[in-house]
Parts: C-alpha cells; sequence; structure tokens
C-alpha cells in the first residue's frame, strides 16, 4: 500500500472533487457528493495490480505518461488562469482514469463546477485540503527537506483553491527545467 500512495503523492495533478451518488441514509434517495480523485486513483492502481496483465501495464503506462506531460504542459503555459487549470486537471484525470480500462467507453466523471470550489480554502472543504497536503509534500520533496512539512503547509491553509492551483503552476514551471518524464521513463 505504501507503493501506492507514493504513486499517487508523486502525481502532478491534485486531488480533485469527484462528483457520485450516494443514497441519503435516512430518505434513501439518491444525494449528489463528492470524492477524492486520489482515493479513486489508488483504487485503480489497486485493480490493475490484481488483473496482473503485462500488456494492458505497459499500454496504461505508456498512456498516462502522455497524459501527464500534456498536464505539466497545462500548468508551465503561463497564459492559463486557475479555472483553466482546473479544467487542464479534469481532463487529465478523466483520461487517466480511464487509462485503466481502455476496452470501456471512456468515463463519465463529473467535477465539482470550478465557480464552487475556486474560493474554498483548507478548513472549507477537505478536498482542497488534501490538495493543500499534497502540494505541500511536492514542495518539500522539490526543497530536499530545507522546511519542514508544516512550515510549507501553514501559509497553503489560508489561500483559495484557485491559489493553490497558481501554486501548483509555479511548482511544475520550477521543475520543468529538468528532465521530462518520458526522458526519465525512456532510459
Amino acid at each position: 500500500m505504501e507503493l501506492l500512495g507514493s504513486l499517487v503523492a508523486a502525481s502532478p495533478c491534485p486531488p480533485l472533487p469527484l462528483q457520485v451518488m450516494r443514497p441519503d441514509t435516512k430518505t434513501g434517495k439518491e444525494i449528489v457528493g463528492f470524492a477524492n480523485t486520489h482515493h479513486i486513483l489508488m483504487q485503480a492502481y489497486v485493480h490493475a495490480m490484481r488483473r496482473d496483465c503485462a500488456k494492458d501495464n505497459v499500454q496504461r503506462e505508456k498512456t498516462q505518461t502522455s497524459l501527464t506531460n500534456v498536464l505539466l504542459a497545462e500548468f508551465c503555459d503561463e497564459s492559463n488562469n486557475s479555472e483553466q487549470l482546473y479544467n487542464a486537471c479534469t481532463t487529465f484525470t478523466r483520461a487517466y482514469i480511464h487509462a485503466f480500462m481502455p476496452l470501456r467507453p471512456i468515463v463519465d466523471a463529473r467535477f465539482a463546477p470550478y465557480d464552487e470550489i475556486a474560493s474554498d480554502t483548507y478548513s472549507k472543504n477537505s478536498i482542497i485540503r488534501s490538495a493543500c497536503e499534497h502540494l505541500a509534500g511536492l514542495i518539500y520533496y522539490d526543497e530536499n527537506g530545507e522546511r519542514n512539512y508544516d512550515e510549507i503547509l501553514e501559509p497553503l491553509k489560508i489561500m483559495s483553491f484557485s491559489q493553490v492551483l497558481a501554486k501548483y503552476a509555479a511548482v511544475h514551471t520550477a521543475r520543468s527545467v529538468g528532465p521530462t518524464l518520458t526522458d526519465i521513463t525512456d532510459e
């Protein structure tokens, strides 16, 4: 499980609020809720491991590497605003999930509308809290522990989700001076 956590933690994409339907425990009616996409990805990896199909895994990894490079380019494009970054993240996540099951129709993954979560913060939304913690982990890794994790996380706690997305862009832009993911995986 630790390996799976590491795979998801290394994702360049923040956790996003994926729309889910669930029954209301009192009325039995379907209500809309939101799930953390990083939790969904961990489950997808578990299922891929259980299937243990080398051919499928090679194709999935190739597809996901390509998708990751496209997302990183979006983050590094300084003309993109936070809403465009969010849309790039939802497109990435939908396609990334689909790569786990390519023979099925494209995944009907719906996300919280950007306007509904753009101003949410660490204390208002558990998925935004996960995004801040994920971003703090990326920064901590990049800094090689120069600051402690809590020191990095603290200023992120007061940022709106739109500001957090802009910070992801800044982190990925700073990272873009090194080798690309394709350069690393093709070696």
